[in-house]
C-alpha cells in the first residue's frame, strides 16, 4: 500500500485528491496539511510514501518545505502539485529533490500516474523543459554582475526607477538590461524574468 500525504492551502484541492486516491486499491491517503507549520508538524507523525506538494504554502513555500524534507525526512519522495507551469519552477524543485512535477490542471489519472512512477523509483518531470531550463540556468550563470543585480532587484519588486536610484544608471539603462535579460533567458515576460530571477537567488543559496 502507498502511504500519500497532501499539502496544500486550500481544501478543494486536498478533498479532490482524497477522492482520486479513494479510487485506487493500492494506495491511501494518510496525511493532509493546509501550510507549512502544519506539514512539519504532521511529518513528525505520520510515516508516508509520497507527499503531493503545493508551490505556493503560506507560511513556507514548496522549495523551502523541500529543502526541510531532504533534511529530516529524506527518504521521502516528493511530487511538487502546483498551478504554476513546470518551466517556472520545475528545475529549482528537481534541484532541490523533487521526484516529479504535477500541474493542478491536468487529469487526476495524470497524478495517480505520477505517483506510481515515482513510487518505483522513477521521475515524473518534462524532461524537455528540463533541457531547456537547464540551458536557462547555464546562461543565468553567465550574466554579467550588473545583469545579475538588475535581476535581483527585479525579483525583489523594485520598479525601474528605484533600480536606477540604487545601482547609479538611468532608467532607460535599467529598460534596456531587463530586455537584455529576457533574451538571454528566453523569457517571455517580465513576470517570467522576475520568476526566474527567484529561481536563480535559490540556485545561489
Amino acid at each position: 500500500m502507498i502511504h500519500v500525504g497532501i499539502a496544500d492551502d486550500h481544501a478543494v484541492i486536498r478533498r479532490g485528491i482524497q477522492l482520486f486516491i479513494s479510487q485506487e486499491s493500492e494506495m491511501t491517503l494518510v496525511m493532509e496539511a493546509m501550510d507549512g507549520e502544519d506539514l512539519q508538524a504532521k511529518l513528525a507523525e505520520k510515516d508516508l510514501d509520497i507527499l503531493l506538494l503545493d508551490i505556493d504554502m503560506p507560511r513556507m513555500n514548496g522549495i523551502t518545505a523541500i529543502r526541510d524534507i531532504k533534511e529530516n525526512h529524506p527518504e521521502l519522495r516528493v511530487i511538487i502539485l502546483s498551478m504554476h507551469p513546470e518551466e517556472i519552477y520545475g528545475v529549482t524543485a528537481r534541484k532541490m529533490g523533487a521526484s516529479g512535477y504535477v500541474s493542478k490542471d491536468v487529469d487526476p489519472s495524470e497524478v495517480i500516474k505520477a505517483i506510481k512512477l515515482v513510487m518505483r523509483g522513477d521521475e515524473y518531470f518534462n524532461e524537455n523543459l528540463y533541457r531547456k531550463n537547464r540551458r536557462g540556468e547555464v546562461s543565468a550563470m553567465k550574466l554579467s554582475k550588473r545583469e545579475s543585480e538588475v535581476l535581483k532587484l527585479l525579483s525583489n519588486g523594485l520598479t525601474n526607477k528605484e533600480i536606477s536610484n540604487q545601482l547609479d544608471i538611468s532608467e532607460k539603462t535599467v529598460s534596456t538590461y531587463k530586455i537584455r535579460l529576457m533574451n538571454k533567458l528566453g523569457a517571455k515576460s517580465v513576470v517570467d524574468l522576475v520568476n526566474f530571477g527567484h529561481r536563480f537567488m535559490e540556485m545561489e543559496e
